[in-house]
């Protein structure tokens, strides 16, 4: 069995809770979609949840080498990760998803969101 949890995104660079809690080794998928537009200072670039193709963050960005713009999260604390339009995985922790676009914390010129569907599978013991 599993639940299906729909978050908007915001573009920024901070991070935001989902209010959706993950145990430890339960399988999640995240399915995204529409676009939005990382700061680029004197262009206007838009994307969708992968981010700028071949375009990757340097160390300044919340995922640096991911895409600049993708879709990136986090659980609890832990290590932050590229997610774009389709992740599926094994929570390796447990906590709350947070949501981020891949952006540098100075930059602060996006516009558009994109809409995320979480899909939380019960684990296979419950």
């Amino acid at each position: 069995m599993a639940i299906s949890i729909l978050r908007s995104i915001r573009p920024t660079s901070k991070w935001q809770d989902s209010l959706i809690r993950i145990r430890l080794g339960q399988r999640v998928v995240i399915d995204s979609e529409e676009t939005w537009s990382p700061d680029m200072l004197d262009q206007v670039v838009w994307c969708g949840p992968d981010g700028i193709y071949k375009f990757p963050g340097s160390d300044q960005y919340l995922v640096p080498g991911a895409n600049v713009g993708c879709l990136v999260a986090r659980i609890g604390n832990g290590k932050a990760f590229a997610v774009g339009s389709r992740y599926d995985f094994l929570a390796k922790e447990a906590g709350v998803i947070f949501f981020a676009m891949n952006e540098d914390p100075q930059r602060n010129s996006q516009a558009g969101k994109i809409l995320t569907q979480v899909i939380v599978f019960e684990s296979e013991s419950n």
